[in-house]
C-alpha cells in the first residue's frame, strides 16, 4: 500500500475512536463519578430529661460500642443508660458506691467501664449490665477530679487519673503493670486529658492548650496533634474522638465541629447551631462509631444528637 494511503488510514482510525470516545459520553455511559465532598448530615435528636431510668439528668459522658449503641453516664442521678443509635432505651442500671459517674468507655466485646471520681475507682461492666469487678485507684479522690478511660483489643485497660497526673495501665485481671506521666516536667500535668485509644492501638490525651499529645501504649511521646489551618481552634480538654484517621474535636465557641487528619489539617468545618442553638456555649461531648455516624451529647438540654458522616 502506498505511504500516503497508509497515513490516511491512520487518520481515519483515530479520528473513527474519537468519535466513539464522544459518543461514550454523550451517551451516559458509565463513568468514574468523582469523589464527593465530605459532610456531615444531621438524623434525629432523641433523649427525654428525668431522674426515671432511661432518663437523662446532668449527663457527664458518651460513648459508643461496636454495633453502634450508645452509652450516657448521668452526673445528676448515678444512672448509666445505654440505648440504640435511635434512642432506643436498652439498659438502665445503678451500682452500689458508685454515686458519681463521670465518664465511660466500651471494649470490643461491648463491655464497659464506668469512672467515678470521687470514689477514686472504675466499675467494669459485662454487656448485660452485671457489675465485673471494681477497680481502686487508691490516688486522691475529689470531685473535682477527673478519670478516663481508655480500652484496646489487647484488653490493657488504661486509666487517667487527672489529680494525679498519671496513666495507669491494668490488664484484663486485672493487675496494674505499669504507670507513667503524660506530662512529665510539665507543671500543669493534671489539666491533661481526656484519654482516648483509637482503632490504631495508639493513645491520644487533650491538653488545656487544645492540642492532643500521641503516645505508644507504654507512654512513649510521639506526636503532638493540633490544628494547622489559621484560625482554627480545638478544644481537646472537653471531649474529643478519633475514627478512621480522622479527629472530632469541637471549637471552644461550643457548636463548630472540625473534622481533622492526624496532622492536624482540616477535612472539614461543621456548623452544629442549627441543633445546639446559635449562642456561645460549653462544647457538648462527641462519640463516633464504626456505622458512620457521630453522636454529640448535649448536657444543657439532656439529649443526644446524631448525625450521618460522609468522608
Amino acid at each position: 500500500m502506498p505511504r500516503l494511503s497508509q497515513l490516511a488510514l491512520a487518520l481515519a482510525l483515530l479520528s473513527l475512536l474519537g468519535s466513539a470516545a464522544c459518543t461514550e459520553r454523550a451517551s451516559g455511559l458509565p463513568t468514574t463519578p468523582p469523589p464527593q465532598p465530605p459532610s456531615i448530615t444531621y438524623v434525629d435528636g432523641w433523649g427525654v430529661k428525668g431522674t426515671q431510668p432511661g432518663q437523662l439528668q446532668d449527663p457527664s459522658a458518651i460513648a459508643a460500642d461496636p454495633v453502634g449503641d450508645v452509652f450516657v453516664t448521668n452526673a445528676g442521678n448515678a444512672y448509666v443508660n445505654k440505648f440504640g443509635s435511635n434512642g432506643t432505651p436498652l439498659l438502665s442500671l445503678q451500682e452500689d458506691g458508685m454515686n458519681h459517674p463521670a465518664s465511660v468507655a466500651v471494649d470490643d466485646d461491648g463491655a464497659f467501664y464506668v469512672g467515678d471520681p470521687v470514689r477514686d475507682s472504675v466499675f467494669i461492666f459485662v454487656p448485660e449490665g452485671d457489675k465485673h469487678r471494681e477497680l481502686r485507684l487508691r490516688t486522691k479522690p475529689s470531685n473535682e477530679n477527673r478519670i478516663s478511660i481508655a480500652v484496646g483489643n489487647d484488653g490493657l485497660i488504661q486509666v487517667l487519673d487527672s489529680n494525679a497526673g498519671k496513666v495507669f495501665t491494668f490488664t484484663p485481671r486485672p493487675k496494674l503493670v505499669q504507670t507513667w506521666l503524660p506530662g512529665a516536667g510539665d507543671s500543669t500535668a493534671s489539666r491533661y486529658g481526656p484519654l482516648v485509644r483509637a482503632t490504631d492501638g495508639f493513645l491520644y490525651i487533650g491538653t488545656a492548650a487544645g492540642s492532643i499529645l500521641k503516645f505508644t501504649r507504654e507512654g512513649q511521646r510521639i506526636a503532638e496533634v493540633r490544628p494547622t489551618t489559621n484560625g482554627v481552634r480545638w478544644d481537646a480538654q472537653t471531649g474529643f474522638a478519633i475514627w478512621s484517621n480522622r479527629v472530632f474535636v469541637m471549637d471552644p465557641d461550643g457548636h463548630t465541629l472540625h473534622v481533622a487528619t492526624l496532622d492536624g489539617a482540616t477535612v472539614l468545618d461543621a456548623d452544629l447551631a442549627p441543633q445546639l442553638g446559635q449562642g456561645r456555649r460549653s462544647p457538648p461531648m462527641l462519640a463516633v462509631t464504626p456505622q458512620n455516624e457521630l453522636f454529640v451529647l448535649d448536657p444543657l438540654e439532656c439529649r443526644v444528637l446524631r448525625y450521618r458522616i460522609k468522608l
